[in-house]
């Protein structure tokens, strides 16, 4: 049986370690599954180089977030990856909310929870110049709390 826990938004975590701690879920992926609750949880970095998988930057009510899976086609089998987008797309019918937290300035903040509304895929480079297809996930918050 899991534990009641609540977030709010602009809740500050210290890093990834201790949002895992409350939460569960891998340490490096954007897109990972929690394990100590039923949600998907989402990462969102502005500071970083690889910056392209979430736009308008800084706009958190509606926005796009791109699949993950940094090599190769996100919507390929042969992605290591591609069980984690799967599971942003089927998340209502699991019923799992998607928590997303915004790294910024080396802490993490708990933006809300969001519902995917809309799904395109498009092509961009990856990691090795090589053009690939990668999900766009159009995300739209629905709560500040959880």
């Amino acid at each position: 049986m899991s534990k009641k826990i609540k977030l709010t938004q602009d809740e500050e975590f210290s890093g990834r370690q201790e949002i895992r701690n409350l939460l569960g879920g891998n340490l490096m992926d954007g897109i990972t599954i929690a394990s100590k609750i039923n949600a998907i949880l989402l990462y969102v970095n502005e500071e970083e180089l690889y910056n392209d998988y979430f736009y308008p930057r800084g706009t958190y009510e509606n926005f796009l977030y791109t699949g993950i899976g940094r090599k190769g086609h996100q919507d390929s089998l042969k992605n290591k990856k591609y069980i984690l987008n799967i599971a942003v797309l089927s998340h209502k019918n699991d019923k799992r909310p998607l928590l997303v937290f915004r790294k910024k300035k080396g802490k993490y903040y708990f933006t809300g929870i969001y519902q995917l509304t809309e799904t395109h895929q498009n092509v961009q480079p990856d990691d090795n110049d090589n053009l690939r297809r990668v999900f766009v996930f159009h995300l739209k918050r629905i709560s500040d709390e959880f």
